[in-house]
């Protein structure tokens, strides 16, 4: 148990640690939970299938909104930060770049934007 009462999911969300590795930790973290909640509702989803092609139809036309591509930007977001943030991790854990942990924060922050940029375009532009 942490000596300054910090526990549960107010420890490491609220004021993580003074360091950029805590942030980046806050940060996987909470992708990681977007991640795990996208895949039960992806199972829910696909139980639609078994409910047949008229519940299934209701749901592709739901999913053709911008809000919903909306939804899907911020589960693509955390894929690539999700991963991205694992390389920095894996470096810094293995000591390859201790020394560049800031530096390396900073390129998971940026590839994650020009990528979702990049897949916003795709989706929000495609006819």
């Amino acid at each position: 148990m942490r000596s300054d009462g910090r526990r549960g999911l107010r420890g490491w969300l609220i004021r993580p640690g003074s360091g950029t590795g805590s942030w980046g930790f806050v940060a996987n973290r909470v992708s990681a939970l977007i991640l795990v909640g996208y895949l039960y509702l992806h199972l829910m989803v696909l139980s639609l299938l078994v409910r047949g092609s008229s519940s299934w139809d209701t749901f592709l036309s739901i999913a053709g909104t911008r809000a919903f591509v909306a939804v899907d930007l911020v589960l693509f977001l955390a894929v690539v930060w999700h991963a991205a943030n694992g390389v920095r991790v894996g470096l810094v854990g293995t000591g390859i770049a201790v020394r560049r942990q800031k530096a390396l924060l900073a390129w998971v922050a940026a590839v994650s934007v020009v990528v979702l940029v990049a897949a916003a375009v795709a989706l929000l532009t495609e006819g």
